[in-house]
């Protein structure tokens, strides 16, 4: 449990120091957080919806998870037609932006699981060591 945690913090801070020190990265993580925000402000003052569920829809659709329903997405024409366009570009930048992600999760468990193993084999070495020592005394 302990170490799952630990592994899930190590995975977010790899994705932080990425997003700081990769320009693509951080291009695309740009992006879809200009993307998101375009979204939220058209729901809400096109659409009139509140900036909660404006915000809410927007990443939703990002995310394809739309939440729909009634009085959840658009109404008018001009907001349809924004909405088509907004999943066109919105969900293909957010699914290079988590491959993205995941490709960095992957290195941080490869690197993790290394980590681990060279600990255990250095453990292993100093009791091989420690046993000949006192056997030989």
């Amino acid at each position: 449990m302990t170490t799952s945690l630990l592994l899930l913090l190590k995975f977010g801070y790899d994705i932080v120091k990425r997003l700081i020190n990769d320009a693509y990265f951080r291009a695309l993580g740009t992006v879809l957080l200009l993307m998101a925000l375009i979204g939220t402000l058209f729901f809400w003052l096109y659409e009139g919806q509140t900036f909660l569920h404006a915000l809410s829809y927007a990443v939703g659709t990002l995310a394809m998870n739309s939440p729909y329903g009634t009085g959840w997405g658009p109404q008018t024409v001009a907001g349809i037609v924004f909405n088509i366009i907004y999943l066109f570009l919105g969900v293909g930048l957010f699914l290079l932006f988590v491959l993205e992600a995941g490709k960095t999760m992957v290195k941080s468990y490869e690197e993790f699981t290394r980590s681990m193993a060279e600990r255990s084999a250095k453990r292993r070495a100093r009791k091989q060591t420690a046993a000949k020592t006192h056997s030989a005394q």
